[in-house]
């Protein structure tokens, strides 16, 4: 009768003899085999997991950095724009002060203006009313009073149209007082300083009027040749020719 035995270890129903032996050595290598295997792969899931980790810290690590210089980078931010708030805000306070003080001079230069007006008014009014003065103690016949009056206007006011006038007026002062001489050298004078005057054909005409009394006829008819030739339309020019 044959004899059957599980023989240890081995996972299987022998036939009993020797060949049970040598089936469990084999077996035993082959689970030592498998137990090498999944220690070299337990140990390669270690090292996989432990460079898993140095991985996952120097990324957390890195992440770190990143966010620190990323705050660095916004505190930097924010404190410039802190600093450019502060630099507006100066701005806006200097420029305030500015528009202030570019008021206050706008006044000034207004009430500047405004007194420059008033005081050209006012000049203008002294200057016709001491002229005017002048002229009418001239045609009241107070030569006198009229020549101090011409004068003073002169002196006073020597670019006004009032003192190139006075200048004509006081050679006629002179020639209505027969002092011809006098008359001569003020409407040379006149004739001198105003070529362009408001008075050049009068006073070419008067001055040959003083050659004719002075009996000077070359000198008469020198000087109405010349008011001929410049002032050939005028009622002076009209009255020379008559003259001569």
């Amino acid at each position: 009768m044959k004899r059957w035995i599980v023989c240890a270890g081995t996972g299987a129903i022998l036939l009993l003899g020797s060949g049970c032996t040598n089936l469990t050595v084999l077996r035993i290598e082959e689970l030592k085999q498998v137990e090498a295997h999944v220690d070299t792969l337990k140990a390669e899931l270690t090292a996989l997991q432990e460079k898993m980790l140095l991985e996952q810290k120097g990324q957390t690590e890195m992440l770190r950095l990143i966010r620190a210089d990323q705050q660095l980078r916004f505190a930097e931010f924010d404190r410039k724009l802190t600093a450019l708030a502060g630099d507006v805000s100066e701005s806006q306070a200097r420029l305030s002060q500015i528009d202030q003080k570019t008021l206050e001079i706008k006044k000034r230069w207004e009430e500047k203006a405004r007194e420059d007006s008033l005081s050209t008014a006012n000049r203008t009014s002294e200057l016709e009313n001491l002229f005017s003065i002048a002229l009418s103690d001239f045609n009241a016949g107070r030569y006198d009073i009229s020549v101090g009056g011409f004068r003073d206007m002169i002196d006073k006011f020597p670019g006004s149209s009032q003192a190139e006038e006075s200048v004509y007026w006081l050679a006629e002062c002179s020639y209505v007082r027969d002092k011809y001489e006098d008359a001569a050298a003020g409407y040379k004078d006149y004739i001198k300083k105003y070529s362009s005057g408001s008075k050049i054909c009068a006073a070419l005409f008067k001055l040959g009027l003083v050659y004719e009394k002075l009996n000077q006829k070359k000198a008469r008819d020198m000087v109405w040749a010349k008011l001929v030739n410049q002032c050939p339309n005028s009622e002076e020019a009209e009255a020379a020719k008559a003259q001569k």
